[in-house]
């Protein structure tokens, strides 16, 4: 009985055990469109722990984990069904029953799908452990569906400050080159900083671009409350009247504008983490590549094949990030245009306040509700062009560093 017991407390230690490897390694392998495996590297064998007669024509989630949300394949296959790559954190089981994690970048190719794997040890990593682990008790506990469980992984990452999945795929695969870089004594990819960079001034430029819309949605009432306080003066109050007229009509001009500033915002924002990823996920195929290149060729794979293949994607990926630049270079000149109308009409709210100050002015009403109103509309005003002196601002460093993103790439 105590032998059993024994073997059993030996079996728990080895499912809580991880299994060793280096920031230096990268796993690779490549399945047909069903996800049978057809080549592998050396490290995904060893780490794995199976010979590759075991691997050969095996379905690929043999190494799955049962710790892991059923959501995160289901976004994986949903992502590159469609022709798109995708990136996650994914815990896998070996043959002797430890575990391992990895960063898996998943990418399609003619016939099936390339995968290559990081050691991860970020801060978003470890924060998506502890996500794993309450979504696998809800998908557990409740009996949530792959595709239910999906939703709920992308609402949370929302929570947690990512707009969408690209967002956090790419921020993820960002900090796993970093912290991997780092790892191994080398120097940051420059154009890898230059896109994260741009990440940032692009999420800084929609929150000012969202506080004006904002803004505006909550000075709507003024103008409205202007008219019904001048008509309270009958005649008197006819000036007052008309330039809260003229003052609403320019304000909904540029709010019409401030929409389109968003939406332009959020194409910007989209095409850089889509750089983003395709550029890292460019470096590591081309590193990978490498090694290959100076392997001996033995029976688990034909390396120099699969270089071919990785050198093919890696200059697709590299060149496609190239020309998302050039499309935000584009819209960051469209950006201006859209700011500098902002604030002309900007200038206009100021003439138009100043006219209503005036004519309060002469009405001999400042001190009323009038004088209240006028001057809810200067705060306004001035939170607007604080903002929009500060998108210019963000558009400009954009800019430069596309510039500095393509001379590094």
């Amino acid at each position: 009985m105590n032998s059993v017991l024994s073997i059993n407390q030996q079996e728990n230690a080895v499912l809580h055990e991880e299994v060793p490897f280096g920031f230096e390694e990268i796993f690779f392998s490549r399945t047909d469109e069903k996800g049978l495996i057809i080549s592998g590297n050396s490290v995904f064998q060893r780490v794995s722990g199976y010979e590759w007669d075991d691997l050969q024509d095996r379905p690929h989630n043999m190494v799955r984990h049962s710790d892991m949300p059923k959501a995160v394949f289901w976004i994986l296959w949903d992502r590159i069904k469609k022709g798109s790559p995708a990136g996650a954190y994914v815990k896998n089981r070996a043959k002797d029953g430890r575990y391992y994690w990895v960063f898996a970048i998943v990418t399609p190719i003619d016939g099936g799908y390339l995968s290559v794997r990081l050691k991860p040890s970020s801060p978003i990593f470890d924060l998506v452990k502890k996500e794993y682990v309450s979504l696998r008790n809800l998908e557990r506990e409740d009996g949530l569906k792959a595709d239910n469980s999906a939703a709920k992984l992308l609402s949370r990452l929302q929570d947690l400050g990512f707009k969408d999945y690209e967002a956090f795929m790419s921020a993820a695969l960002s900090q796993e080159m970093a912290a991997r870089n780092e790892g191994i004594g080398r120097k940051k990819d420059a154009c890898i900083a230059h896109f994260d960079t741009m990440v940032e001034l692009s999420r800084k430029l929609l929150d000012h671009a969202k506080r004006i819309s904002a803004e505006y949605q909550k000075s709507a009432y003024v103008p409205m409350n202007l008219q019904i306080q001048a008509a309270k003066l009958g005649s008197k109050g006819a000036p007052i009247s008309k330039i809260a007229s003229n003052y609403n009509e320019i304000s909904f001009e540029a709010k019409d504008s401030m929409a389109l500033v968003i939406e332009f915002g959020e194409k910007v924002a989209d095409t850089i983490n889509e750089g983003l990823f395709l550029i890292s996920t460019a470096r590591i195929q081309e590193e990978i590549a490498d090694l290959f290149e100076h392997e001996s060729t033995d029976d688990v794979a034909s390396h120099v094949q699969e270089a071919k293949y990785l050198r093919m994607q890696q200059s697709s990926y590299a060149q496609r990030a190239i020309e998302g630049l050039e499309k935000i270079s584009s819209r960051v000149a469209q950006f201006q245009q859209i700011c500098a109308g902002m604030r002309k009409l900007t200038l206009g709210l100021g003439i138009t306040s100043m006219m209503g100050k005036i004519e309060i002015s002469r009405l001999n009403s400042f001190e009323s509700n009038l004088g209240s109103l006028i001057s809810d509309l200067d705060v306004f005003q001035n939170s607007i062009v604080d903002s929009l002196n500060e998108m210019y601002h963000l558009n400009n460093e954009i800019k430069i560093n596309i510039d500095r993103s393509i001379s590094a790439a």
